[in-house]
């Protein structure tokens, strides 16, 4: 989302992010809004830019405090964006390759994984410790955000097969594995 031609200063940066993690939404707004403006682009596009050394963004900072206003207000300037990239934004990962969801679900922010669901935000990525969300979620015990969680993917495996794996299994057949031992037996005869 960010131009290659967007100038942040560490300080604007990091006060973005400040803001962020403290939840100043009348702050941010500001800073966004005088940026935007002097960089003659979208707040999103100066969201997308400020990024601190470990790639964490405003979002990261947001969801991982679980201020759910400030969430609000940066999917709102991510609403007026092409979908892929909001997209892209929503599923950006930092350095550790956790997104705004990880953190969310890890601090057990359960309103705030609903914002991030519902703009669209991947639930199952896998940061590089191949733990996604919901596995940061139940490691801390944040047993409502893991139900969350659970109750959306029972949810979409209705939405992909009538009865959901029940009805995907239904007229799966497994053989009986002695049966299977003695046919390959028999083939491994034949073939001497």
């Amino acid at each position: 989302m960010a131009p290659p031609a967007l100038k942040l200063s560490e300080d604007e940066i990091d006060d973005l992010l400040y803001f962020s993690r403290t939840g100043d939404k009348d702050e941010l707004t500001t800073m966004l809004s005088s940026l935007a403006e002097r960089e003659k682009v979208s707040p999103a596009e100066i969201l997308a830019g400020a990024k601190d050394e470990g790639k964490s963004t405003c979002l990261h900072m947001a969801t991982g405090n679980g201020h759910a206003e400030i969430v609000s207000l940066i999917l709102s300037h991510l609403a007026s964006r092409p979908k892929e990239e909001s997209k892209a934004f929503l599923d950006t990962p930092n350095e550790f390759g956790n997104t705004g969801m990880h953190w969310a679900a890890l601090g057990g922010h359960l309103e705030v994984v609903k914002l991030l669901v519902q703009a669209g935000a991947a639930p199952a990525l896998a940061n590089d410790k191949n733990y996604v969300p919901l596995d940061l979620a139940s490691f801390g015990e944040k047993f409502d955000v893991v139900d969350y969680f659970l109750k959306e993917a029972g949810m979409l495996e209705d939405d992909n097969a009538e009865g959901g794996l029940d009805g995907a299994v239904a007229n799966v057949e497994i053989e009986d594995e002695q049966e299977e031992i003695v046919e390959e037996s028999a083939t491994a005869s034949a073939q001497k």
